[in-house]
């Protein structure tokens, strides 16, 4: 902080400190001083009159928003009726005299800065349409990037000297360029998600499962979304759908549906889409909705290409017992008709882990049927760090994934099938 601050209205100034960070105040925010109140401060014998507030107007009309609700009484007593002038109080800050002694200086002042020019430094946080660069010898590459950067465009950028090309970088010299170096051939990263659409081929066959919580809600995402446009077929739980509402997504077209049956939306509904190309091969094998109160589930078997696919959602409060007892007719029933190929996936309401009373019964149900696990046990498939949403296979070979949703506490979760 200044020791002396000049202070003139209409001039342009920056916040020298963090004031309020979340608010948008921190150091280099730029402003406008506007006017500067007067008065006392409250210390023994010092009846003198300084300054102590300025209002400043922020570049952004949202930033100091929050500490302007703060201080409205403050505001209202100096009589400012501009609702985007923020107030800008003293703070008091200490330091050492120097290295070699103890003694502490405390200093009172305004945290701002005259800032019609300032140093690259204080710039860095900083953006101008125009901006006026003093070139000297002694500009480093650094220093002059982040003059030249401060600048929307190049047409608002004027440099003023001799301009000096800087040393080129090398590994050598700049530690910024070796650090890059060394994350490209040593510590790259992996990106821990993978897409459907990347590995959708001729060959094979994307199966996406999404507990969306209200189709009614987020349909426009769920619709324009490439990792579901790329998807074969979409099983979709909680729709929250009354029978009046149309999801028509383009070549996609809805296999099976249930929804609300009551006049309010609830918890409730479930909508399965198909790629057209895949209509002739798709057929309903086995459909079964029980409905109690808020104990609900439902389970839809699929067969494509000699392959069984199934979708299972449960409520919470739906019983894993009356769930097993039909969820092994279907299983029993795809057998029957020779499909082996068995992938069960959905919403299952039952953490996969020892501490659930009913994981034990899944896990044996499932070892039962020759169904392995299919997704990374280490991951969690919502936002509350539970693995409830879960897919399961007679086929060990199979790609199965959970993938990530900006709509729904619940993640989706796919798998990779073939086309033959």
């Amino acid at each position: 902080m200044q020791y002396l601050l000049k202070l003139c209205v209409e001039t342009k100034y920056i916040v020298s400190h963090n004031i309020a960070v979340p608010d948008g105040i921190s150091n280099g925010s730029p402003c406008i001083l506007k006017k500067v109140i007067y008065g006392q401060l409250c210390e023994k014998d010092s009846r003198e009159r300084i300054p102590i507030r300025a209002y400043v107007q922020f570049e952004k009309e949202s930033t100091g928003e929050k500490t302007r609700q703060r201080l409205q009484n403050i505001i209202k007593a100096d009589g400012i009726t501009h609702n985007n002038w923020t107030p800008i109080q003293r703070i008091c800050r200490s330091f050492s005299l120097n290295e070699n002694t103890h003694i502490q200086v405390t200093r009172n002042q305004l945290p701002l800065l005259p800032s019609n020019a300032q140093t690259i430094h204080c710039s860095q946080s900083c953006t101008y349409d125009n901006i006026l660069v003093f070139l000297n010898k002694n500009l480093s590459r650094k220093l002059l990037y982040t003059a030249c950067s401060r600048v929307t465009s190049l047409t608002g950028l004027y440099l003023s000297g001799i301009y000096k090309k800087p040393a080129r970088a090398t590994l050598e010299n700049d530690p910024s360029l070796r650090e890059m170096t060394r994350m490209r051939d040593e510590a790259q990263l992996q990106f821990s998600l993978i897409f459907p659409e990347d590995v959708k081929n001729q060959d094979n066959m994307i199966v996406l499962f999404h507990n969306v919580r209200s189709l009614n809600l987020h349909f426009q995402n769920i619709s324009c979304d490439p990792t579901f446009i790329a998807s074969d077929i979409i099983m979709l739980a909680e729709t929250w759908s009354k029978p009046e509402d149309k999801y028509d997504i383009n070549n996609f077209t809805i296999i099976s549906r249930t929804d609300c049956r009551s006049p309010k939306r609830k918890a409730f509904g479930t909508l399965i889409y198909a790629k057209n190309y895949l209509l002739p091969h798709v057929k309903i094998l086995f459909q079964n909705e029980s409905i109690s109160g808020t104990n609900h589930f439902t389970i839809v078997a699929l067969t494509i290409f000699n392959q069984t696919v199934m979708m299972v959602y449960k409520s919470p409060k739906a019983s894993w017992n009356l769930v097993k007892q039909q969820l092994q007719q279907a299983i029993t029933m795809s057998l029957k008709n020779q499909i082996y190929d068995i992938s069960i996936m959905g919403d299952f309401n039952i953490k996969y882990q020892v501490s659930d009373p009913d994981f034990n019964s899944l896990k044996d149900f499932m070892k039962g049927n020759n169904c392995f696990m299919m997704l990374d046990t280490t991951k969690v498939s919502t936002d509350h760090n539970s693995l409830i949403d879960l897919c399961f296979s007679t086929n060990e070979t199979r790609n199965a994934h959970i993938f990530e949703s900006v709509t729904s506490d619940h993640k989706p979760i796919w798998i990779e099938l073939s086309m033959s």
